[in-house]
């Protein structure tokens, strides 16, 4: 059997936005990832950009008054991404 393709398959070069990085990671959570994986058939590394991603979005820096007073300012104002 012959199949014609009426419609021609054009291929693009893929962008590639990723860098790869190690951690070291705790064998129990990195075995929860994994659990987590062959439950949802994402992959770990789908999973933990996703994780990644989450606590970016929604991780909040708060100084006390000690480091304000001390000149240690770097954590002065709320950072939280939007």
């Amino acid at each position: 059997m012959v199949i014609k393709m009426e419609k021609k398959i054009i291929l693009r070069p893929k962008e590639d936005n990723t860098s790869t990085f190690s951690i070291r990671v705790d064998k129990d959570l990195l075995k929860k990832y994994d659990d987590l994986s062959e439950t949802s058939h994402y992959s770990r590394n789908e999973l933990i950009n996703i994780a990644m991603r989450t606590f970016i979005d929604n991780v909040e820096f708060e100084s006390n008054k000690a480091d304000i007073n001390s000149g240690d300012n770097k954590f002065r104002k709320k950072v939280k991404k939007s």
